[in-house]
């Protein structure tokens, strides 16, 4: 493998990093909250950046599959919507309300009107199996509706979105799936009693987050990813905190 490092910002090096590929993935972007604190750098990186690579592979490989990380923050504060059956789905209005949300949501448009063999994922909060010290605040609210991805399942939802033939210019939810739909404080509890502490101690953001149920249903049909129930997620982090008591 051959590692080319360059700036999404400069067109000589998105150009360059275009030949001879065989897929693009398109992860690069600036995050909250570096995000929010910078709006003109979180656009010129993650919308123009977007439409400089766009662009480029239009130009230099233009049958090549173009893989698009967006986020369901898109979808804005759904947190007063009650939902019946499989949750947001990827019609639901796009109602972005942050720098971060707004530039994704412009960037899908830029990806969608390309000329490329382009697909959309937007994904959910990460869950990465390792110990993490808790945050001042959760990023969402105690009784708001919830729904991580595993990592390694995020991860299989953009290796088969690269391969997968029949996922050609299709828009899909990325999140884990059934065992993953819970409310904050229950993902807190098991976090925290996990790690030896008290749920009475888990303090909450004051307003909610990018975070609900999902339909998922389409993406798993065609991209079959959802592989780590949330049981097993538990279970690993368990694992870790245990080896890190070992050690």
């Amino acid at each position: 493998m051959e590692v080319a490092r360059g700036d999404l910002t400069r067109h000589d090096d998105v150009r360059s990093s275009i030949a001879d590929v065989d897929a693009v993935v398109h992860l690069a972007a600036i995050l909250p909250p570096a995000a929010e604190r910078n709006p003109a750098l979180t656009r010129r990186v993650n919308v123009d950046g977007t439409r400089a690579l766009t662009d480029a592979v239009e130009a230099r490989a233009p049958h090549t599959r173009f893989v698009f990380s967006s986020s369901v923050s898109v979808y804005g504060d759904t947190s007063a919507e009650e939902h019946r059956g499989p949750g947001i789905g990827i019609d639901h209005p796009l109602a972005p309300d942050d720098v971060y949300a707004r530039s994704k949501a412009e960037s899908e448009l830029v990806v969608r009107e390309s000329r490329t063999d382009w697909v959309v994922l937007r994904i959910s909060g990460v869950a990465v199996p390792v110990f993490q010290e808790p945050p001042a605040a959760w990023p969402f609210l105690a009784d708001q509706r919830i729904q991580f991805v595993h990592r390694d399942d995020a991860v299989a939802a953009i290796s088969a979105a690269v391969s997968v033939k029949s996922a050609r210019h299709q828009i899909f939810n990325v999140a884990g799936g059934p065992t993953w739909r819970m409310k904050g404080r229950d993902y807190v509890g098991d976090y925290l009693r996990i790690v030896g502490l008290e749920q009475a101690d888990a303090a909450y953001q004051s307003a909610p987050g990018h975070f609900d149920w999902y339909d998922t249903g389409p993406s798993q049909l065609t991209l079959g990813y959802q592989c780590t129930p949330y049981e097993t997620y538990l279970a690993q982090i368990g694992a870790e905190v245990q080896r890190l008591m070992n050690a």
